[in-house]
């Protein structure tokens, strides 16, 4: 536009205007209209230009803030992720810690399950043992009660009579026959020690 406004004035102050006035008014006029025409043309395209700039520049500049935006999500996304990692390694060593921890239970659970079978295996032996021992321990009552009420009545016998009288009624009791004294102390004497040995019996005896 100032290009074309120079040369209007240029063909205004030319010296040859002023021979042909009219003619050359109408020339400069014409030539001032057609650069007028063309500066306003280009100041239409520059401002169409500038337009379009600062469109393709908000444009760009949008794209730039989205590409910002999008950047931020997808490091947002990826620190997220990682974070989802680690606390997915974390769960797996808890897990494994769980699995762990649950097989050394199965196995004492399977130890103790083993000790009281084992036990219960003892405490019926020991049952048995003592049943058993409770059995003989009656039998070994039962005799020596036995064997004390043989002595005892061997004692008062001796004691109330005399040993004419208590032979005659031994003859009769124990089908001695007419025995002496002697006799009859030795028959008591093999049903204590009978009784005696029945115990030691007893007491040995698996």
């Amino acid at each position: 536009m100032i290009a074309w406004l120079l040369l209007a004035s240029c063909v205004l102050a030319s010296p040859s205007w002023a021979q042909d006035k009219g003619s050359r008014e109408k020339e400069a006029l014409r030539r001032a209209q057609l650069a007028l025409r063309a500066a306003q043309d280009e100041v239409a395209t520059l401002q169409r230009e500038r337009a379009l700039c600062s469109t393709e520049r908000e444009a760009a500049l949008k794209e730039k803030a989205e590409a910002q935006k999008s950047s931020g999500l997808l490091a947002s996304v990826q620190a997220q992720s990682r974070q989802s990692q680690g606390r997915v390694k974390q769960l797996e060593g808890e897990l494994e810690a769980l699995q762990q921890q649950l097989a050394q239970l199965k196995d004492q659970q399977a130890l103790q399950a083993k000790e009281l079978a084992e036990g219960q295996r003892s405490m019926r032996s020991i049952s048995q043992l003592l049943e058993a021992s409770q059995q003989r321990q009656r039998i070994l009552q039962e005799r020596n009660q036995q064997l004390y009420e043989t002595g005892v009545a061997v004692v008062e016998m001796y004691r109330s009579r005399k040993p004419a009288e208590t032979a005659a009624q031994q003859a009769v009791v124990l089908g001695f026959g007419l025995v002496d004294v002697e006799n009859i102390s030795e028959k008591w004497l093999d049903r204590l020690n009978a009784a005696r040995f029945f115990q030691q019996d007893r007491l040995t005896s698996p």
